[in-house]
């Protein structure tokens, strides 16, 4: 079938998790929008290859007529979120082009629409919505560790002060991120030296092309608080990206504190492997685990008043909602 300019593409990304696709394309197959392309792409799956029929049956039986194309793209073997994001797109053909894993959903039947018309609206190439986490029990969480929820406060940033809040932190809500197709003509692809870390990497690529992020105050995505960056709890192979990720974007470009550059370089590559540590715990016994204890103790404490504060505003905001 035809695919315009106007398509959205939806690259539905799923490694193992395959029982959270069908709740992913629920929310796809509601969407108002007229003209979707859905991608399903899978990171090498063992069991995928049994699982597709079903898939095919189901998407045939419940897409609606806006959806204008559906493409199986199965890695044989296991290579990565960032390759699978890179197989996905290349696959797509829409103008727009939205990025969501399996058991995420999109939060309402507008969400695309109000994608797309607030990115024609300012003329954007990637806009973020808001995203709502959603823990294992269904409870909601709007304030969450891993992004910024005050939009205003974002929207004031200019160009330099959207790059050097990069460089503190990953501040953006990856899931809830929504791109123009020509933004990956004009800034290239997801950095592939990089095996689970897409966003952060790639929204300093952004600020080097000198992309200005839009930022839509609406929330647009459900977001399960149960993958490898949600919680603040890290895997090993995550904090190798981030090792990665900082040698190669953030250390030689980072000049905020001028002649206290180096002093603050060390202490943010100590904060980084405290969470490798923490992540090679449950390897440690007796001496070596009591010694990351002792040695990282003001990390421990400071991440834990950092869950204690998200936390206390999230009751806040329950209570006002």
């Amino acid at each position: 079938m035809a695919i315009s300019n106007k398509t959205v593409s939806i690259i539905l990304l799923s490694y193992r998790n395959l029982e959270g696709i069908y709740e992913t394309l629920d929310s796809i197959f509601i969407q108002d929008y007229p003209e979707i392309e859905v991608v399903l792409s899978d990171d090498g799956t063992p069991e995928f290859n049994q699982e597709e029929q079903r898939l095919r049956e189901y998407i045939e039986k419940n897409k609606k007529n806006n959806t204008k194309n559906v493409i199986f793209n199965h890695l044989e073997v296991n290579q990565g979120t960032v390759k699978n994001i890179n197989s996905g797109i290349k696959k797509s053909s829409g103008g727009y082009v939205k990025l969501i894993s399996s058991e995420d959903v999109l939060a309402d039947p507008s969400s695309l629409a109000n994608y797309v018309a607030y990115m024609d609206e300012k003329d954007a190439y990637i806009v973020f919505g808001k995203m709502r986490g959603v823990t294992k029990e269904g409870i909601y969480k709007d304030e969450l560790l891993a992004c910024e929820s005050d939009y205003d406060l974002l929207k004031s940033y200019n160009l330099k002060q959207q790059r050097d809040r990069l460089f503190a932190r990953n501040f953006l809500p990856a899931p809830a991120a929504f791109f123009r197709r020509d933004v990956f003509d004009k800034c290239g692809m997801f950095d592939e030296d990089i095996r689970l870390i897409e966003d952060y990497p790639y929204w300093i690529n952004l600020t080097k092309h000198r992309v200005k992020f839009e930022y839509l105050d609406k929330v647009t995505v459900l977001y399960r608080l149960s993958g490898v960056s949600s919680a603040g709890s890290y895997s090993e192979m995550f904090m190798e990206d981030m090792f990665v990720i900082y040698d190669k974007y953030i250390f030689p470009y980072d000049k905020r504190f001028k002649a206290f550059q180096k002093p603050y370089n060390a202490l943010k590559r100590d904060g980084l492997t405290f969470y490798m540590e923490k992540a090679r715990l449950k390897k440690y016994k007796g001496l070596r685990k009591t010694w990351v204890y002792i040695r990282y103790s003001p990390y421990f404490v400071y991440t834990k008043l950092l869950d204690l504060k998200v936390d206390a505003k999230n009751k806040k905001s329950k209570r006002n909602s």
